[in-house]
Order: structure tokens, then C-alpha cells, then sequence
């Protein structure tokens, strides 16, 4: 019984500090013109992605987008996405298809864009 104690414990901590399903989406990704990546990492306000490379090398290091939020497994919500190209920030959403795919759309106003990214490595 002592045993089945510790190892309930054990699994129970694994559990709380560990992987959970929303963290499918921590890691790299490409883009589909295969010009920049991205790494998204765990943060205390969400997930945030960093750029790993750009064509434009003074991006590198940069980040790209904040405080994605797990909605679901699967759907990440009320995050921001910079547009270095026209120095804003937009609301912007994400979703996984499985493990390989993921989806970020960023809204501005009426009018929105989605953009395909594979993981990466």
C-alpha cells in the first residue's frame, strides 16, 4: 500500500508540472514559403513564439507572437501577432491539426488571414 502511496504522488506531480496536450504546440515551425521559423515556448501569460530565422536577419530573435491561451486541446485564443512589415499588432488566434499542423489566423478590423505552418524538426 506504501508503494501504490508513492506512486500515486508521483503520477500525480508528473501530471501537474508536466506535458499536457496544449503544450503540442511548444517547438518549431515553418512557414509555408519556408521563409521564416518560429519556436513557440511556455510563458506564465500563455505561449509565445520567437523567430529562429528570417530572411531578413535583423527579425531573427525577435518576437512574433504573445499570449496564445489554450482554449481547447487544440485552439488557442486572444493572442497578439506583430506585423514588422507594418509595425502593428493584431489580435490573433491559433489551431493544431494534429501534430503537424497549425493554423495561425490574425485579425485586423473586417478583415482577417490565415497562414499554414509545419512543425519543424
Amino acid at each position: 500500500i506504501r508503494w501504490l502511496a508513492i506512486v500515486a504522488i508521483a503520477l500525480a506531480t508528473i501530471n501537474m508540472f508536466g506535458f499536457t496536450q496544449n503544450d503540442r504546440i511548444l517547438g518549431k515551425w515553418i512557414n509555408e514559403n519556408q521563409t521564416r521559423i518560429i519556436e513557440f515556448v511556455k510563458t506564465n501569460h500563455g505561449y509565445d513564439a520567437y523567430i529562429k530565422y528570417a530572411e531578413n536577419k535583423s527579425l531573427n530573435g525577435h518576437i512574433q507572437i504573445e499570449g496564445l491561451r489554450p482554449s481547447s486541446p487544440n485552439l488557442f485564443l486572444d493572442g497578439t501577432v506583430f506585423l514588422f512589415s507594418r509595425n502593428k499588432k493584431i489580435k490573433c488566434q491559433a489551431h493544431l491539426e494534429g501534430d503537424k499542423r497549425l493554423y495561425i489566423t490574425g485579425k485586423y478590423g473586417f478583415v482577417s488571414k490565415t497562414q499554414l505552418w509545419k512543425k519543424y524538426q
